[in-house]
C-alpha cells in the first residue's frame, strides 16, 4: 500500500509538470495579417481546452467561459459561467456582473441551434433573461453592459498584450487564457455591446422613472449631476436613498436602481466637477460643504417624503461622513461602509503615504468620469519600481509617469500630519458629539480601509456614549464588506455563517429605521463580528466587552529555533535583539502591502524583519479585536516606519493571516504633531490602530509576530534623518538603520475561551 502511494504521488507530479510545461502555439501570422486574428484566437482558444487544468474553481470558470465563447462551445461555456456564479457567492448574487457574457453564450447556442442570425438571438435571449431575473438582481447588469470602457480602449489592450509576443512563437497556458481573455472582451463587446445597451434601456424604461442630468446648484455656487431612479406605478411619496459618488458613470444607475428595486426613490449625486459639473475635481475637500444644501434638495424633491438615507462604501463611506459634519435634519441614518478615513487610513496610513494615491488620483481626475484605463495599465508599477529602485524621493513619484507635477498629489503631500486639511472634511472630535441619527457601518478584516470604519465608529462613541451606531465584520475584502463576501477569499474558504449580502443588510437597515420595520435580525448589539473558523457571528456592546481575556506577548530576545520567543511573563532582566536594515539596499522581496499575499499559505516573507513564536495553545480559543502594545526601540537614527504582522501558525506548518500594523514611529503617539526621535536614546511608543480581526485558534496553534521596517515601492520610504519624509532619496540612507528592541516591548491581544 506505501509503494503504490508514493507511486501515485510521483505520478501526479509528472502529470502536474507535464501540464505546466505545455506550450500553446502562437502563429507569427497573427501579428502580420489583422484579419487573421479571429481565426487564430479560435484555434489558440482550442487548443486551451484540450491542455488547461482546472486551479481554483472561481478563477478557473471566470477564465474558461471566454476561451469557450471563442472556440464556439456555447453551451459549456453557459454551463462555466453558471459554475462560476455559484462558486463566487451565494443566492446567485454575481449573475449581474456576468450577465452579458451569459446572454452571448445562450444567444449563440440558440442561434446555431434554430439556424437564425444571431442579433436575433441575442435580442430575444436578453428580453428573456432580464425579464426573468429577480429585481435584486437586475442592478448589477448595468455594469456588465456598460462596463464604463470604450470598445477601442479595449481593442487596444488587447493589440498591447498581443505586441508583449511578438517575439515568440509559443505561449504558456497563462499567457495564452490572458490573451484569449483580452480578445473576449473585446469581441463580446463589440458585437454586441450597442444592441445590449439599447435593449438594456428599453428594458428599464418599462420598470423604472429615469431623470438624468439633473443639475444641482449648492450654497457656494457649485453644481453638482443628480441621476433619479424609481419604480414605476408608485403613486405616493418615498424615502429617498442618496449615495454620493465620485466614481460618475455605470454605477451611478446601479445603485439608484437598488434604492428604487427596494421600494426607494434612489437619487445618485456624483461630487463636484463630475459629470456635467463644470467645477474643478477636488476629491475630499468640498463634498461635506456641498452635501447640507444637496440634502435640502432631495428632501424636498416631488417624489421624496422628507426623509433622507445615505449608503455607500469606500469614498461613498467617507462622503456620508462628510455629510455629517453639518448634519441636515432631514437626513436620518446613513449606512457608510468599508469607509476611507481621510488622512487616517488614505491616502496615508498613519501617517505613511502610499504609492497607490497617485494612481487612484488619476483616475477620478482625468476625466468627468473616471479613467478605466489608469488601473490597467502598467505605467504606474513601472513608476513605482522606477522610484524604488532608483532611490527618488517620494514626491517625485507623479513626475516618474513623465506627465508633470500632479497638483492634488503635491498638495496632500504637503499635509504629513493629521492636521485641519484632513479633519475639516469630516467631524473632528466633538463634532462627533452632534451625530445623534441611527448609523450601520459595514468593514471586513482584510478591507483596506477597516481603520477609516473603526477610526469613525470609536470616534463616534468616545464622543458621544448614546450614539445608535451599530457594526458589522467579517472575513470580507473591500468589496466584500460593501457587496457580498466571495466564499473563496485569498485562499481561505470562509465560513457559511458569514456569507451574507451587505446589500440586503443595509435594505434591512433602511426598512427599520425609514419604515418603521424590525431590525436586521443580525443586529444583536452594538458590535457583531463573524468569528473566522467557529462559524458563528458573536455580539458585544464595546470592543471593551468583547473579550474576557487577554494575552500580553513580550517581545522576548530568547530564541526559539529559528525565531525569538513571544514571552507571556514578564521579562525577569533588561534584555534586547539588535538588526539592521540598510535602506539603500533593493530587495524583491521588501513588498510589504495591503494584506500582501494570501490568507492562508505555506510560506511567510521575513525580509527586513525579526519574527517571534509563542508556545503551542493549550485549548481552542477565539482572538477578537485589535491588537495594541508599545514598542521600546533604540535607533540609530531619528525615524522609521514600523510593521507587525500577526499569523496563527497551524500544527501543520501551515500559516493563517490575521492581522497587521503599520505605522511611522514619529507620529505613533500623536498623528496630528511628530515628535522625532534621539538617536541612540530609548523610544517607547503606542501600537494603536491595528487591524481588527476574530478568529478561532486550535490547539496546538501558535501565534506568530513578524516586526519590521517598512521599505517599499508601495509605500514612501522613511530614510530616517527627520526630514519630510517625502523628500527623502535614497541619499539620506546614510549607514545602515540600526535598531535595538528592549524585551519589555509587548503585544496585546483579547481572547475568549471555547466556552464563552
Amino acid at each position: 500500500m506505501k509503494f503504490k502511494n508514493c507511486f501515485l504521488r510521483i505520478a501526479t507530479l509528472l502529470f502536474t509538470s507535464l501540464i505546466f510545461s505545455q506550450k500553446i502555439h502562437l502563429p507569427k501570422e497573427i501579428h502580420s495579417n489583422a484579419s487573421s486574428i479571429p481565426g487564430l484566437i479560435k484555434k489558440i482558444s482550442e487548443e486551451i481546452l484540450t491542455k488547461d487544468q482546472k486551479d481554483s474553481i472561481t478563477s478557473y470558470y471566470n477564465s474558461i467561459f471566454h476561451i469557450q465563447l471563442l472556440a464556439e462551445e456555447y453551451k459549456n461555456a453557459d454551463k462555466s459561467i453558471d459554475t462560476y456564479i455559484d462558486s463566487y457567492t451565494i443566492n446567485k448574487l454575481r449573475t449581474g456582473r456576468v450577465f452579458l457574457y451569459k446572454v452571448f453564450a445562450k444567444a449563440g447556442q440558440l442561434s446555431k441551434e434554430k439556424n437564425i442570425l444571431f442579433n436575433q438571438s441575442f435580442k430575444k435571449t436578453f428580453i428573456n433573461s432580464y425579464t426573468n431575473l429577480k429585481d435584486v438582481l437586475k442592478p448589477e447588469v448595468t455594469r456588465s453592459i456598460n462596463n464604463d470602457t470604450k470598445i477601442s480602449d479595449l481593442k487596444e489592450r488587447f493589440h498591447k498584450s498581443l505586441n508583449e509576443y511578438k517575439d515568440t512563437d509559443s505561449l504558456s497556458i497563462g499567457q495564452a487564457k490572458g490573451l484569449c481573455n483580452a480578445y473576449s472582451k473585446f469581441s463580446v463587446y463589440s458585437q454586441v455591446g450597442q444592441l445590449a445597451q439599447k435593449l438594456l434601456d428599453d428594458e428599464d424604461k418599462k420598470i423604472f422613472d429615469i431623470r438624468e442630468n439633473v443639475l444641482i446648484k449648492t450654497d457656494n455656487g457649485a453644481e453638482v449631476t443628480a441621476l433619479i431612479i424609481r419604480k414605476k406605478g408608485i403613486k405616493k411619496k418615498l424615502p429617498a436613498i442618496f449615495i454620493y459618488n465620485i466614481y460618475a458613470g455605470s454605477y451611478d444607475y446601479e445603485v439608484a436602481k437598488r434604492a428604487a428595486v427596494n421600494g426607494y426613490v434612489g437619487i445618485a449625486v456624483n461630487t463636484r466637477g463630475k459629470r456635467l459639473s463644470k467645477n474643478e475635481i477636488l476629491p475630499f475637500e468640498f463634498d461635506g460643504k456641498d452635501s447640507y444644501k444637496i440634502i435640502d434638495w432631495i428632501s424636498n424633491y416631488k417624489w421624496c417624503n422628507g426623509d433622507v438615507g445615505m449608503m455607500g462604501g469606500s469614498y461613498l463611506g467617507f462622503s456620508q461622513w462628510s455629510a455629517t459634519k453639518k448634519l441636515h435634519p432631514a437626513l436620518k441614518t446613513i449606512v457608510p461602509q468599508v469607509s476611507v478615513g481621510i488622512g487616517i487610513d488614505y491616502p496615508m496610513q498613519n501617517n505613511v503615504f502610499m504609492s497607490y494615491m497617485l494612481q487612484w488620483i488619476n483616475y477620478v481626475r482625468n476625466n468627468k468620469f473616471t479613467d478605466e484605463n489608469v488601473f490597467a495599465s502598467k505605467d504606474y508599477v513601472k513608476a513605482y519600481d522606477k522610484y524604488y529602485q532608483k532611490g527618488y524621493s517620494f514626491n517625485k513619484l507623479d513626475s516618474l509617469l513623465n506627465k508633470g507635477k500632479n497638483k492634488i498629489f503635491q498638495k496632500w503631500l504637503k499635509h504629513p500630519s493629521y492636521d485641519s486639511f484632513w479633519s475639516d472634511m469630516v467631524p473632528y472630535k466633538e463634532e462627533f458629539k452632534n451625530i445623534n441619527i441611527p448609523i450601520l457601518t459595514t468593514t471586513g478584516y482584510y478591507d483596506a480601509d477597516q481603520i477609516g470604519a473603526l477610526y469613525y465608529f470609536n470616534q463616534h462613541y468616545k464622543h458621544n456614549a448614546k450614539a445608535n451606531h451599530y457594526l458589522v465584520i467579517g472575513p470580507y475584502s473591500h468589496g466584500g464588506g460593501q457587496h457580498y463576501p466571495s466564499k473563496v477569499l485569498s485562499g481561505y474558504t470562509i465560513d457559511k455563517t458569514a456569507l451574507i449580502s451587505i446589500h440586503e443588510l443595509a435594505y434591512q437597515w433602511f426598512d427599520h429605521i425609514l419604515k418603521n420595520k424590525q431590525k436586521p435580525s443580525l443586529l444583536k448589539d452594538r458590535i457583531n463580528y463573524q468569528v473566522m473558523g467557529a462559524d458563528k457571528w458573536k455580539h458585544c456592546s464595546s470592543f471593551e466587552t468583547m473579550n474576557s481575556n487577554h494575552f500580553k506577548f513580550y517581545l522576548s530576545n530568547i530564541t526559539d529555533g529559528q525565531n525569538f520567543k513571544l514571552q507571556t511573563n514578564q521579562p525577569k532582566s533588561e534584555g534586547s535583539i539588535s538588526y539592521e536594515i540598510d535602506l539603500s539596499k533593493r530587495n524583491k522581496k521588501d513588498k510589504h502591502g495591503f494584506f500582501s499575499g494570501a490568507i492562508t499559505g505555506k510560506e511567510i516573507n521575513f525580509e527586513n524583519a525579526i519574527s517571534f513564536i509563542s508556545d503551542p495553545f493549550d485549548q481552542d480559543v477565539s482572538i477578537n479585536g485589535t491588537f495594541e502594545g508599545s514598542l521600546n526601540v533604540v535607533i540609530n537614527k531619528r525615524d522609521m516606519d514600523v510593521f507587525i504582522k500577526l499569523y496563527e501558525i497551524l500544527p501543520d506548518g501551515s500559516y493563517f493571516y490575521l492581522s497587521e500594523y503599520l505605522a511611522r514611529a514619529s507620529y505613533a503617539k500623536n498623528n496630528e504633531k511628530r515628535e522625532l526621535l534621539e538617536p541612540f536614546k530609548n523610544y517607547k511608543f503606542p501600537i494603536k490602530k491595528s487591524f481588527m480581526t476574530s478568529k478561532k485558534i486550535s490547539k496546538g496553534s501558535k501565534i506568530l509576530a513578524i516586526l519590521g521596517v517598512n521599505k517599499s515601492k508601495y509605500w514612501e520610504i522613511n530614510y530616517g534623518t527627520g526630514k519630510t519624509v517625502s523628500t527623502e532619496t535614497i541619499k539620506d540612507a546614510g549607514a545602515p538603520l540600526l535598531v535595538k528592541l528592549i524585551n519589555d516591548s509587548n503585544i496585546t491581544i483579547g481572547y475568549n475561551k471555547k466556552t464563552e
